[in-house]
């Protein structure tokens, strides 16, 4: 009995200073979420970090039309064709989705998809291509649109 009052303190000091760093990694990643509403969102700063790092990311343009602009590398792929896509696609992989819409939606809609489809690293860029063009990464025209 004496052991559960001197062990108990410390097992709740421990688990408190677990959940904290889990909470601190998530910050500093770039990946935010709340209680809530989780949300798999990346900054395009920690894009870009990745990407600088050599990182293999596929990135998704979930844009009805390109509109003559596409981060390099990325695939076009608009939310009535991923479906499609996702049936070859490795669940494994880290996948950023990016749109150009005011509040990311079409980025958004796109990653609760692939979440759905047990695409678990897939995340929405914050601020889509504006963003990403803020943070130095590579916009090129489209070999096709």
């Amino acid at each position: 009995m004496r052991l559960n009052r001197i062990l108990a303190p410390s097992i709740t000091a421990i688990a408190a200073a677990l959940l904290l760093t889990g909470v601190a990694i998530a910050r500093t990643s770039g990946i935010t979420s709340d209680d809530s509403n989780s949300k798999h969102e990346m900054s395009a700063k920690d894009l870009k970090q990745r990407l600088d790092k050599g990182e293999k990311i596929v990135i998704i343009d979930a844009r009805g039309s390109v509109n003559g602009q596409i981060i390099k590398g990325a695939l076009h792929i608009p939310e009535d064709k991923l479906k499609a896509w996702t049936d070859t696609a490795d669940k494994a992989s880290v996948i950023v989705t990016y749109c150009t819409c005011p509040h990311d939606e079409a980025s958004e809609s796109e990653v609760e998809l692939l979440l759905k489809l047990g695409f678990q690293n897939s995340f929405s860029l914050t601020g889509g291509l504006n963003a990403a063009k803020a943070a130095g990464i590579e916009i090129v025209v489209p070999k096709e649109e």
